[in-house]
């Protein structure tokens, strides 16, 4: 019986093997994962060199083929769900550019806080400028600020901004109450 060694020297080249190791279960594969042709390959010679006098069944052979099948499918759908968070993410970015560009020129009040990030000041200016290294922020009067500050963009009347900014200070008020604690 002649054994094809062309097959055993390529593939024995995909793997590493390490003299210093006492069993090679710890040895890494050059290759990360296996492919469905080395699937093929592995069980087309599985098939060949078995013995004939108990060979493999049917039901075995069947249950690797559905076994590697499925594994490839979940690869193929994790690959898949990679690519949507990696388009979802580019979207989400190309939608903030979009949207912080479109304040240059415009009008937009802007929520100053204190430093427990309660809301202290606001102040009206126009968006002079606009950064979009790191976190995308605007220039108002020549300072910085991050858009989660942008309270209102356009000319809102100002009992509408005093409303909002009661509110938020009410609700800071009662946050900072029901988070104290009370003695017995």
């Amino acid at each position: 019986m002649a054994i094809n060694t062309d097959n055993l020297t390529s593939n024995a080249t995909k793997y590493a093997y390490d003299a210093s190791l006492t069993t090679q279960t710890s040895a890494v594969a050059n290759n990360s994962e296996m492919t469905m042709d080395d699937f093929w390959q592995l069980l087309a010679a599985q098939l060949k060199y078995q013995d004939m006098t108990n060979p493999m069944s049917n039901s075995e052979m069947m249950q690797q083929m559905t076994q590697m099948s499925s594994m490839n499918t979940m690869t193929k759908l994790s690959d898949a769900i990679s690519s949507i968070a990696s388009v979802t993410n580019n979207l989400s970015q190309v939608t903030l550019t979009t949207y912080s560009t479109g304040l240059l020129g415009r009008e937009v009040t802007i929520a100053i806080t204190n430093d427990k990030g309660e809301l202290s000041d606001t102040i009206k200016g126009t968006v002079t400028g606009v950064d979009l290294t790191g976190a995308t922020s605007v220039y108002v009067g020549g300072k910085k600020y991050e858009l989660a500050q942008i309270m209102a963009v356009g000319d809102v009347p100002k009992k509408d901004i005093e409303d909002a900014v009661e509110a938020e200070k009410k609700k800071n008020e009662t946050a900072g109450k029901t988070t104290g604690t009370t003695k017995a």
